[in-house]
C-alpha cells in the first residue's frame, strides 16, 4: 500500500503544481525575437525582388520606347527617299535631319540594284548614337523602289507617245 500512496501522492502533487502554474502564469502573448527577425527577413527579400522587377520593367519600357522611335524615324526616312526629298544613293551614318532627334539618332542608307531592271533595293538603318548611349537601339528596313532615272524615262516616253496619238 505504501507504493500506492507514493504514486497517488506524486500524481496529486503533479496535478496541483500544474494547476498552480496554469492559474498564476499567463500564456505568452506577442512575438518572440526570432519570429520578428524572420518576418523582417522575408519582408526585405520581397522588397528587394519587387525593386528589381520595377528596375527591369523600367529598362524594358525605355527600350520599347526607343525601338518605336527608331521604327518611326526609319519609316519617315524611307518615305523621304521615296518622295525624292533624299537622294536614292548610299549614305554613311549621318545625323537625322529632324531637330528633335538630331543628336540622338543616326541613319545610313545602302542602295543596291536587284535582278529586276529599273528597281533598286533600299536598306535604311536607324541607330542611336553610340557616343551618347551605352546600349544603342537600332532598326533597319528594306524596300524595293523604282529607280528615279527609269521612272523619268518611262514618264517621258509615255508623254511623247500620248502626244503623238492625239
Amino acid at each position: 500500500m505504501s507504493a500506492t500512496r507514493l504514486t497517488s501522492r506524486r500524481v496529486v502533487g503533479f496535478r496541483s503544481a500544474k494547476a498552480i502554474y496554469s492559474r498564476s502564469a499567463k500564456p505568452p502573448c506577442g512575438l518572440s525575437l526570432l519570429e520578428v527577425m524572420l518576418a523582417l527577413a522575408i519582408l526585405g527579400g520581397a522588397l528587394a525582388a519587387i525593386g528589381e522587377l520595377m528596375r527591369i520593367g523600367a529598362r524594358n519600357a525605355e527600350m520599347a520606347r526607343d525601338l518605336t522611335t527608331a521604327q518611326l524615324i526609319c519609316e519617315s526616312t524611307m518615305a523621304e527617299i521615296q518622295l525624292g526629298f533624299l537622294p536614292l544613293q548610299s549614305i554613311e551614318p549621318v545625323a537625322v535631319s529632324d531637330l528633335q532627334y538630331q543628336q540622338e539618332w543616326r541613319y545610313s542608307i545602302i542602295v543596291s540594284p536587284i535582278d529586276q531592271a529599273g528597281l533598286s533595293s533600299v536598306w535604311v538603318r536607324i541607330e542611336q548614337n553610340p557616343e551618347i548611349f551605352s546600349r544603342p537601339v537600332s532598326f533597319s528596313a528594306t524596300r524595293w523602289m523604282i529607280d528615279p532615272s527609269v521612272a523619268a524615262l518611262t514618264a517621258e516616253s509615255s508623254t511623247t507617245t500620248g502626244g503623238a496619238g492625239g
